[in-house]
Formats: structure tokens, sequence, C-alpha cells
């Protein structure tokens, strides 16, 4: 049962469970601000290539409830059987702290917890557990954001992703089940990025961009350095108290796959473009922010493999208006 479930899966593009969306939490105002957020976002793959399906965005169970974890422990039917209802879904649920110890350095911290599901004809499986955290620090090395007109800045980020969630998890059959699934990667990563705002009267650009560089775990399984970028153009719109700023979303991902003790698994590597709507809503310091982003290219790495359907993201955010820093600028002392 553990092997057939690995080779369905490993067919398939592996998901960065950990991707960095939004690290720089908020897009103006209180983008100088200390804040704790927590995000919510849901990840979904879904319809076969072979099959030429579409997929939906919440197929059964993918989202809502799914009962049980395998439908039984007997042999399996290796025939492929591309059925529209099969998927892989991960919902990861992220508590975003960001502390400003001085008015050009910020300091990250996100801790998630994922729940992860798939469904391969009659094999089901799932989990939910604590992720891996990130820590980030971010150095504002152009700061330009009182004119009246013309603001910029650009930050500098690094960080690390230590292994404290859970690689080793296991069916109720006792087989561990796959990296892809599992809510820890097993492994300390590094991160290094930078964000790029420019904004000019009510209209903004952002761009962030993390190379992040994996390491091995026990299980000697290493996912292959990834790249992610985030484009967005946005609006703002001022309404009494209220700030609301649409923006069109960009997401670009790149990893070639999966080594198990140094070799290369043919069919994980994901080379994906998403594309889509999003709108923050700021009341005084809280912020509701939604996006939702759909496929526009995909490379395709195996015929086997289930299409990247796209990805939905929610956010509540709190802003402190913060006024002092730990480490005070000179002309402060």
């Amino acid at each position: 049962m553990k092997k057939i479930i690995v080779i369905l899966l490993f067919t398939n593009n592996i998901v960065n469970a950990c991707d960095i969306c939004g690290c720089f939490m908020g897009i103006l105002p209180y983008d100088n601000q200390s804040n704790i957020a927590f995000f919510h976002r849901y990840r979904i793959f879904n319809g076969y290539y072979a099959q030429h399906q579409r997929g939906i965005f919440f197929p059964s169970g993918a989202y809502r409830v799914m009962h049980g974890n395998h439908s039984n422990n007997q042999a399996v039917d290796t025939t492929k059987k591309y059925l529209s209802s099969d998927f892989e879904s991960y919902k990861t649920y992220e508590l975003r702290i960001k502390w400003f110890i001085h008015s050009r350095i910020e300091l990250n911290a996100i801790l998630p917890f994922v729940d992860s599901r798939m469904r391969e004809d009659t094999i089901k499986v799932k989990h939910f557990g604590l992720s891996d955290p990130t820590f980030l620090f971010g150095y504002h090395v152009i700061k330009k954001i009182h004119e009246e007109k013309f603001q910029h800045r650009l930050i500098l980020l690094s960080g690390i992703k230590l292994p404290s969630g859970n690689y080793y998890a296991k069916d109720q059959y006792g087989n561990r089940i796959p990296l892809i699934l599992q809510p820890g990667t097993g492994s300390v990563d590094y991160l290094l990025g930078y964000t790029y705002i420019l904004g000019y009267k009510k209209y903004g650009l952002m761009l962030n961009t993390m190379y992040k560089i994996n390491g091995e775990n026990y299980y000697h399984e290493r996912i292959a350095n990834s790249l992610t970028m985030n484009l967005m153009t946005l609006c703002k719109i001022k309404w009494k108290d209220w700030l609301f700023i649409p923006s069109w979303q960009s997401y670009y991902e790149y990893t070639k796959g999966l080594y198990i003790q140094n070799n290369y698994i043919l069919g994980t590597k994901m080379n994906v473009l998403l594309s889509g709507v999003g709108l923050d809503i700021n009341y005084k310091q809280i912020a509701l922010s939604f996006a939702g982003q759909w496929r526009l290219y995909e490379e395709k790495t195996s015929m086997d493999a289930m299409k990247s359907k796209g990805r939905m993201i929610i956010g509540l955010t709190y802003n402190f208006n913060q006024r002092n820093y730990l480490i005070k600028e000179k002309n402060q002392r």
C-alpha cells in the first residue's frame, strides 16, 4: 500500500507547503508598523492532463469534511483510472508576527499549521499538524514613504525555516505518508529575497522574490531549491475611515522537484504561474485581505499529473500604531 501511494503521489507536482506569499504582511497603509496577523491559504490540484479534464476549485472532500484515511487495506488495482474526483489539497493556517525594532529593521515570525489531503480512486489520505516555523529578517535599504505623491521602498530579506513540524506521520496502518503530505519537511532551509514597492498617488506596484535553499531530512529526502515571485499592482480607494485596495496579483513558483537518496524522482518538477484578483479592506488599524489565483501556465511534467488549479488566500491583520522602536535612530536620541 505504501509503495503504491508513493508512486501515485510523486507522479504529481511537488507542493512547497511553506511558500511565502505576502510575507511582507501588508501593502499600504501601515507598511512600516508592527502587526499581528492570521492567514489562511488553500492550494488545490485537480483534473488530469491525460484526460483533458478542466478541474474544479473545490472538489468534494478537498476543503470541507473528508471521512476516513484509506478505504481499505487490501490489494489496490494499480491501473490508472484518471477520476475527475481525484485531488491533492493543502490548507495552511498561519499566525504571523512582524516587529519593527528600528524604522528600517523588521523581524518576522510565521507559525503554520497544515491540513493536507489526497484522494486517488479508493485511496484517501489526510493529515493535520504543526508545520515548520519561518523567521525572517528584513532591512529597508530604500525607505521613501512620506512623500505626498511618490513612494519608493526596497527591503532585503533573509531567514531560516526550522524543522519543528512532523515529517514522520503515519497512516492508520502504520505506513509513513509521503513527504508532500507531511506537515513538515524535516530539513533546515534558508531563505533569501527582497520586496520592492513603488507608489504614485493612489496607484502602486509591489514585487516580492524569494529563493529557498532546502536541506535534507533524516530519510535522505530533499526538495530542490525553489524560487517564488509575487507581483501585485494595486489602487487605493479612500472613503471616510475606510480604505479599499483592489489589486491584480500574479504568483510564480519553480522547483526541480524531489530527491530521495540523491536520486531525482521524475515527474515532481513544479513550474507554474498563477494569477488573479485581490482586495484589502482597511478600517483604521484593522485590515482584511482576500485573494484568488488561477493557473495561467504550467509545465506538463507527466501526463499522469494533476493540474495546479489555483489557490485562495484570506487574512486578518491588526496594525499597531507604533511610535517608538527598540533601536532608536540617531536623531531620536
